[in-house]
């Protein structure tokens, strides 16, 4: 007798959601571990600093730093190979098929943590100097090349994650860690530029990266956690199916 299709179903959702959430899990204690690094380098430091500061050639907090964005890189691999497991087979909503299939979270996760792998080993030269300054190099313009690069492809995965997400909680958060670090990080990088407000816009820039971490390590929880589910059709399905996929959905981050 041929298994009932429910239960092939689950079947294959349980052999996708193993690896998904194997990978996300790992990723997301790399990045976890990586953030408690950087901010402790951070906080160790009596001057001011922006982000790539701490991982200047000759800063005192270099080894650590640098150490922590390679955990980054290496955990944003790792949840962006969960993304791709968990990703839905091209099932999604029609209205935003179209977009999702430009901006596809796992690729762009990808993209931007071999973008802060390359960062985390061409470093800034010491205090990191901007583009007007004298002092600025090549190696200053490749380390904030693929810095900004990084954050860029973060900020396309969020907005990727915002339209394509299985649940509107994860959608919405996105939308809203999207533009947070969007802005938070544009201002902190303008003051940079302008040479005004340095203390300001370094703290703005950890906020922005902080922010950007966290996202991804429940991002990447959250799809695996949802493998199997159906997508909650972005408002169309009905009130109580969607209550009931938030409600499962919290239910296993707990558990």
């Amino acid at each position: 007798m041929s298994p009932a299709p429910g239960l092939g179903a689950d079947t294959r959702s349980r052999d996708r959601r193993r690896p998904a959430l194997v990978f996300a899990a790992v990723g997301g204690v790399l990045v976890v571990i990586a953030a408690i690094l950087i901010w402790a380098a951070r906080l160790s430091l009596a001057k001011n600093s922006y982000v790539s500061g701490l991982g200047a050639t000759g800063e005192v907090t270099a080894p650590v730093f640098n150490a922590a964005l390679l955990m980054v890189a290496v955990g944003g691999l790792s949840i962006a190979v969960a993304l791709q497991r968990a990703a839905r087979p091209g099932n999604g909503s029609p209205k935003r098929s179209r977009i999702a299939g430009i901006l596809v979270p796992w690729l762009l996760v990808a993209g931007s943590s071999v973008s802060f792998f390359v960062a985390s080993q061409v470093t800034c030269t010491y205090e990191c100097p901007i583009p007007s300054s004298p002092l600025f190099t090549v190696q200053d313009a490749v380390h904030i090349s693929f810095a900004v690069l990084g954050f860029t492809l973060a900020c396309l995965a969020m907005i990727g994650s915002a339209i394509g997400a299985r649940l509107r909680v994860v959608r919405r958060v996105s939308w809203i860690a999207g533009a947070a670090v969007a802005v938070v990080a544009g201002i902190g990088g303008l003051l940079s530029l302008a040479e005004i407000g340095q203390q300001v816009g370094s703290w703005l820039e950890f906020a922005a990266m902080t922010i950007a971490l966290l996202w991804l390590v429940g991002y990447g929880l959250a799809e695996a956690l949802t493998v199997g589910r159906s997508d909650d059709g972005g408002g169309v399905a009905a009130v109580g199916e969607d209550a009931r996929q938030l409600d499962a959905a919290s239910t296993g981050l707990r558990g």
